[in-house]
């Protein structure tokens, strides 16, 4: 009978190839990203440069006459906001007692390990993408309750322009005026291409906007409730909720000005299984790089009470 670390190394290429039609088995949220293209898979770098056109070329003018003479300054119009780069461990540990005890059962026992490194590596990239750690940036500091902060090495209390969008909801009662407040304001425009896409929140919080639509409640269609979860529409933005998020506020994103970046190379990569030291004892580990980013806070929200 093969050891488990033999069939470690077997089977985890094939779970994996298996995963990416529903790779987010329980999470809408990161689901919903990934259907939007918002988790981009690249090269890394030192850090993760995001170039930002940030404002319209000074020099655009109406000509006076067909002769006039034009502007031949060069001016700055990008810049670039520079993102450190974070990441995940998930240990996976069997002993030698494994080895003797499930002697029959191996094949079992390495899928249970797999499954649960995966699913705890996915709940792990959810909770960082709310509570921002060590070095992985969340929504809480990316997306403020006044539009300040310093994300990406840029200011936003002195270069206006990295501020975003917000509202205070206060209560319940105003809720749909307001988030149609925030809407507007990340979409600078009807029509807008980069208008928000999808609005991420609590269980509670995506319960109380549902009641809010009584008779008149939109659902997205079938093909997008795979796995159970149902999402509910605000204008063109489904709205679905994350397990791994408690507070009320409610997120307005696009897939063009946010993302989540991860290492092509370094993306739930297993490394190889070794006896570890002073124990009777293997292990490995599942490892990924990434960070979450924008190049344009402005077109990012949130509504909160």
């Amino acid at each position: 009978m093969p050891s488990i670390s033999q069939i470690l190394a077997a089977s985890y290429p094939a779970v994996i190839a298996k995963r990416p039609a529903n790779q987010w088995a329980e999470s809408a949220v990161l689901r919903s990203l990934e259907k939007l293209g918002a988790i981009k898979r690249t090269n890394m770098g030192e850090t993760i440069e995001v170039p930002l056109d940030y404002q319209a070329n000074p020099g655009t003018q109406e000509l006076a006459t067909d002769m006039a003479p034009t502007s031949t300054s060069k001016t700055e119009v990008l810049t670039a906001a520079s993102y450190a780069v974070g990441s995940i461990s998930v240990p996976i540990v069997w002993s030698k007692e494994d080895e003797a005890k499930n002697e029959e059962q191996k094949v079992e026992l390495v899928g249970s390990l797999i499954d649960n490194a995966l699913e705890s590596h996915d709940d792990q990239v959810e909770t960082l993408l709310f509570t921002t750690g060590n070095r992985v940036i969340g929504l809480d500091t990316l997306v403020t309750e006044d539009g300040t902060g310093t994300i990406g090495g840029i200011v936003a209390g002195t270069d206006i322009f990295w501020k975003n969008k917000f509202k205070d909801y206060t209560d319940a009662s105003a809720l749909l005026a307001d988030l149609t407040s925030v809407f507007n304001a990340c979409s600078k425009g009807s029509g807008s291409p980069q208008m928000p896409k999808l609005i991420v929140t609590s269980a509670d919080s995506h319960a109380v906007y549902e009641g809010k639509l009584q008779a008149n409640q939109r659902y997205i269609d079938a093909k997008d409730a795979q796995g159970g979860f149902i999402s509910l529409a605000f204008k063109t933005a489904n709205m679905v909720f994350s397990q791994r998020y408690t507070s009320d506020s409610y997120f307005f994103l696009n897939p063009k000005n946010f993302q989540v970046r991860v290492s092509k190379k370094m993306w739930r990569y297993k490394d190889r299984e070794a006896k570890l030291p002073n124990a009777e004892a293997y292990g490995t580990s599942l490892f990924s790089v990434l960070q979450v980013v924008t190049d344009n806070r402005s077109r990012l929200g949130v509504a909160f009470t």
